[in-house]
C-alpha cells in the first residue's frame, strides 16, 4: 500500500499504530553524502531477531503527498543488530549534455547488507525528501523528515521559520550530512510531526562519513556497558558575545568537531587522555554546529551562536 498524506494521518491515529519502546525496528542512521553515497541503517531494539521481508522503506520526495518510490527490505537482523541499506550503483551514468549520475563510493557499498533498487529508488535522496519505514503495508513504523513538505535544499536549524530552507543563511541539516539516531531514542516516529526539528532526536556528523555503519548504541540494548549510559552535555554561554565557549560532559570526551552553518569543517580537538572539559576560543561570528564525541562512538550537536 502507497499511503497519500490523508491515508498516513489516519493510519498514524490509530491506536494499534502506537509502538511501545525497544519494541520495534527504526531507522537508526542516515547518509546523505555527495554525489550517490548514500545510504540508510536499521536498528533492532528488541532481543529477538526480526525477519525484514514485511518492511518497505518509502521515499516521499520534494513534498510529494504520496510515496514517490520503494524497497522492499529483505533478509533478518539480529537482537540488538543492524541493517544497512545503501545505494547500489556501480558505474558512473551518462546523462547527457555532460551531466553524469557517479556510483556510489565502493568503500561505503561495502558496508552494506543490501544494496538498493535502480533508480528511481529511496537512496536517491536527497535532502529535501522524506522516509517513511513501513510494516506489513499497513503500519508505519518510522518517518524521517515531514512526509508532503518541501523544505527547500533541506530541513535547516531555522526554528522561526519551521525548519525549513528559507535561503536565510540556515544551516542544511539533512543535505551533506550524517545523521546519527541518539542513544536514548528507543522507537521510531509514528506521527507526521508539525515540523521536522532534526536536533530532537538526531546528531550529525561530517558529509560522507559511514564508518559508523552497521553498530548502534541505544539505551534498548542489555548489553551495553556503564560507559555508555545516558550522558549529558552542555555547550555554554549560548549565544556567545566574547568567540568563547564552554563544552562540558559527564563522561568523557575523545573529540570535539566545530562546523560552520554550511557544514565546512573549522575546527578539530582531540583528547588523547580524554577531557569533560574544553574551553573553545576565538569563533567569529556566526551559527556553528559543535559535535561533542564521546566513548563509544555517541555524538552530541549543538547549535551555538556568536555574535
Amino acid at each position: 500500500m502507497r499511503f497519500t498524506l490523508p491515508q498516513l494521518a489516519m493510519v498514524l491515529a490509530l491506536p494499534a499504530s502506537a509502538l511501545a519502546q525497544c519494541d520495534e525496528i527504526f531507522i537508526s542512521e542516515y547518509c546523505e553524502g555527495t554525489g550517490n553515497n548514500k545510504g540508510l541503517e536499521f536498528y533492532n531494539p528488541t532481543g529477538e531477531a526480526i525477519d525484514l521481508s514485511s518492511y518497505q522503506l518509502q521515499r516521499w520526495s520534494n513534498g510529494e503527498g504520496t510515496a514517490t518510490d520503494w524497497v522492499d527490505l529483505i533478509g533478518t537482523i539480529a537482537p540488538y543488530g543492524t541493517w544497512v541499506l545503501v545505494n547500489g550503483q556501480t558505474e558512473d551514468v551518462d546523462l547527457g549534455g555532460g551531466a553524469t549520475s557517479p556510483a556510489c563510493d565502493p568503500e561505503m557499498q561495502a558496508f552494506a547488507d543490501q544494496l538498493d533498487n535502480p533508480y528511481p529508488a529511496p537512496t536517491y535522496m536527497n535532502g529535501d525528501d522524506a522516509l517513511v519505514l513501513v510494516k506489513n503495508e499497513s503500519t508505519v513504523v518510522d518517518i524521517f523528515g515531514k512526509p508532503g513538505e518541501d523544505p527547500g535544499v533541506a530541513w535547516t536549524n531555522d526554528e522561526a521559520n519551521g525548519y525549513i530552507d528559507i535561503g536565510d543563511g540556515a544551516a542544511w541539516l539533512t543535505s551533506n550530512h550524517t545523521l546519527r539516531r541518539k542513544y536514548d531514542v528507543m522507537q521510531g516516529v509514528t506521527v507526521p510531526p508539525v515540523s521536522f526539528n532534526t536536533f530532537l532526536e538526531w546528531d550529525t556528523l561530517m558529509v560522507n562519513t559511514w564508518d559508523g555503519l552497521g553498530m548502534h548504541s541505544c539505551a534498548c540494548s542489555p548489553n551495553e556497558t556503564l560507559e555508555l549510559k545516558p550522558a549529558r552535555t552542555a555547550v555554554y554561554p549560548n549565544p556567545s558575545a566574547s568567540g568563547s565557549v564552554t563544552i562540558e560532559a559527564d563522561q568523557t570526551i575523545e573529540w570535539i568537531s566545530v562546523h560552520a552553518a554550511t557544514g565546512q569543517l573549522i575546527q578539530e580537538e582531540r583528547f588523547l587522555l580524554g577531557a569533560r572539559q574544553f574551553i573553545l576560543r576565538q569563533l567569529t561570528p556566526g551559527n556553528y554546529i559543535i559535535n561533542i564525541h564521546l566513548t563509544g562512538g555517541r555524538t552530541f550537536a549543538h547549535q551555538v551562536l556568536v555574535h
